[in-house]
């Protein structure tokens, strides 16, 4: 008898180990798509087009849109980072490749996706801030990123 208890004793601790293992699993998937959805890991875990259009405009804000692959974008992307990082005004991600980032695009006219929107006092200003130099060569437009910070 007491054979039996210990096998069912094991039978009972694998399958409460089984579920353990299951459920933290899937709590890790769960966690790890809202991360996905609303961090963009490339730029430094920074708010994006999603986080945005789920939160109420306000009136003072940065808008810098980007996408993948994009060879402006790539070049001016740790200038923003930067300029973002010393403004004390909230700056969001915007992927022009994804449903919440086209609405954005067309809401504020953005033509080019290495574009910053600069909304001050509910007025938008668009500007590029990576273009091709007199050389051809992409250069970070410097002034567009002095403007971000204030």
């Amino acid at each position: 008898m007491n054979g039996v208890k210990d096998n069912w004793m094991i039978v009972k601790l694998t399958l409460v180990s089984l579920v353990v293992l299951v459920l933290g699993s899937l709590a890790l998937i769960g966690g790890n798509l809202l991360v996905s959805e609303y961090l963009v890991r490339d730029y430094d875990s920074r708010l994006t087009e999603r986080v945005y259009v789920d939160s109420v405009e306000k009136e003072t804000s940065n808008l810098v849109f980007y996408k993948e692959g994009c060879p402006y974008c790539q070049a001016g992307k740790q200038a923003i980072i930067e300029a973002a990082q010393a403004s004390d005004i909230p700056t969001f991600y915007i992927n022009v490749d994804t449903e919440d980032g086209q609405f954005l695009v067309k809401k504020y006219k953005v033509e080019r996706a290495a574009s910053l929107v600069r909304i001050r006092e509910g007025k938008s200003e668009v500007v590029e801030y990576a273009y091709d130099n007199s050389s051809g060569q992409i250069e970070v437009n410097r002034a567009s990123l002095r403007k971000l910070m204030k």
